[in-house]
């Protein structure tokens, strides 16, 4: 997260989110056995209401084993529930630093945007997206009309 006024960066905050995604799925309990994942809007939103709600991460993670073990969530959903749960407990750890009063620009991919847009308009949050590669290239001209001038 970057909070920033008129040409300055004011704060840069940012959490690992998606690695840790990566690695509680391919090299831990929770993702040991399961057969291939597959998207699921209601599976997502499911961990993503826990996130936001209870974003006390560790006791949760148990669970989500628990959960794909005992049968309350189906084997190939669980990728799509711990994203859900990870990007909730993130951008919940982000409330005392969103205001309301100002818009939420996200910069990221295409799938990342549409999960993290859901988070923050659950929070009550205002959000506009832009591509990752159009905010890049943005601000590699800004660089070089600063440079240049």
């Amino acid at each position: 997260m970057v909070q920033a006024d008129s040409q300055q960066i004011n704060d840069f905050r940012t959490v690992m989110t998606g690695e840790l995604h990566h690695l509680l799925l391919n090299h831990s309990l929770i993702g040991a056995g399961l057969p291939p994942q597959e998207n699921s809007a209601d599976a997502f939103a499911a961990g993503l209401e826990r996130g936001l709600n209870a974003p006390a991460i560790l006791p949760q993670l148990f669970e989500v084993r628990a959960s794909h073990v005992l049968g309350t969530l189906p084997r190939e959903q669980v990728s799509e529930f711990l994203s859900g749960l990870l990007i909730g407990a993130e951008v919940a750890s982000m409330r005392d630093y969103v205001t309301h009063q100002h818009a939420i620009t996200l910069v990221a991919g295409t799938s990342l945007t549409a999960r993290y847009q859901q988070a923050f308009q659950a929070m009550g949050c205002d959000v506009a997206a832009v591509a990752g590669d159009t905010a890049f290239q943005a601000g590699i001209r800004s660089i070089a009309h600063a440079v240049a001038n």
